[in-house]
């Protein structure tokens, strides 16, 4: 084997995500060797999604055994396949999601962990595909059954997962509105489809989308914020009944405290959303997820919105930008210097 590679680390538990990003750093990372079941990577982009800040602080639900690679989710180019791979070869750009790290130059696979890169799409894009659409996906049509013509409410909608579940719910058909708490958030989501905007730092969201929605309100709800947002999503469900309240996240930091008499009263469902768990359950339900929506995005109908990407030198300023909250869409550390999204 060549020489070592370097990756993102984190290399201790932090109290705070200020602390856990100062706290990570570039490390030399040992080559794994190429089994017969296995793609070797050159990874061109790894996307940052918020559970990386949890993990940092030993927060989120998968804790990772010290020291681990940062981020889940990325691209990259097949370098060597594996004696018993006959679906890939040298050269084919790829997509992967995995818990063992992607932000690092080489990544060494199961070849069924791995998906083709969509036609049109750049590193980066490919390296924000999967999380935000397959969560939105099992949201939207397994969990929330969402109809086409139905009214759809996506709160947090500038974030890595509002904003695919507003392109995906246009995709799917149902009248979407997406709310947000910036202006220029709200600008991506009109670019990415959304029929409708509702800036709740300066409107009441129930009022709003009641005026929208001439007081039908919302069929489906995909809250990923938590919070005072979720307390109003509640006041958001539609009047005629049957609605659902998907549970995604608290990016709030703020777990809220349901009223379940509003539940009987409104007559909606509350939902939780636990893709990656429940894969592990249905994993025939993950391969027609995602060949559902590698169609979707090989007609043109998918695109991941980066607003910006990093070189591995600078990762700190990436994970940064999320920690303060000012990602609209994805943002990504890319590798071997080439990586450059259509933006």
């Amino acid at each position: 084997m060549s020489a070592p590679i370097t990756g993102v680390m984190c290399e201790k538990i932090s109290q705070s995500a200020v602390e856990g990003i100062e706290a990570t750093v570039l490390r030399t990372v040992e080559r794994k060797p190429c089994g017969p079941s296995d793609l070797r990577i050159r990874v061109k982009a790894a996307s940052i999604n918020f559970p990386e800040l949890l993990m940092m602080q030993n927060k989120y639900q998968y804790k990772p055994k010290l020291p681990f690679v940062l981020c889940t989710e990325g691209s990259g180019v097949v370098s060597e396949v594996g004696s018993d791979v006959k679906s890939y070869k040298v050269g084919d750009k790829v997509c992967f999601a995995t818990m063992s790290g992607c932000a690092v130059e080489e990544v060494v696979l199961d070849a069924k962990t791995c998906f083709p890169m969509p036609n049109g799409l750049s590193f980066s894009q490919g390296a924000g595909f999967h999380m935000g659409y397959t969560t939105g996906y099992h949201a939207l049509v397994h969990r929330g059954k969402l109809q086409p013509g139905e009214w759809l409410l996506v709160t947090g909608a500038g974030g890595g997962m509002g904003l695919m579940a507003v392109e995906l719910g246009k995709a799917l058909g149902a009248k979407v509105i997406a709310a947000a708490s910036s202006d220029d958030k709200l600008e991506a989501c009109k670019k990415v489809g959304a029929d409708y905007v509702v800036n709740y730092s300066k409107e009441d969201m129930k009022e709003a989308v009641g005026k929208i929605t001439n007081g039908a309100f919302c069929d489906v709800i995909y809250d990923p914020v938590g919070g005072k947002i979720f307390d109003q999503c509640v006041r958001c469900v539609a009047v005629r009944g049957y609605a659902r309240l998907l549970v995604i996240g608290f990016a709030s930091g703020t777990i809220p405290k349901f009223p379940v008499n509003m539940a009987l009263i409104k007559g909606f469902d509350l939902v939780g959303v636990r893709m990656g768990g429940q894969m592990a359950f249905q994993p025939e339900l993950a391969d027609e997820m995602l060949q559902e929506l590698l169609k979707l995005a090989n007609q043109g109908k998918l695109k991941p919105y980066v607003c910006a990407e990093y070189p591995m030198e600078k990762y700190k300023e990436a994970f940064t930008l999320m920690e303060q909250k000012k990602v609209v869409g994805k943002c990504c550390i890319t590798f071997n210097n080439d990586a450059q999204s259509k933006l």
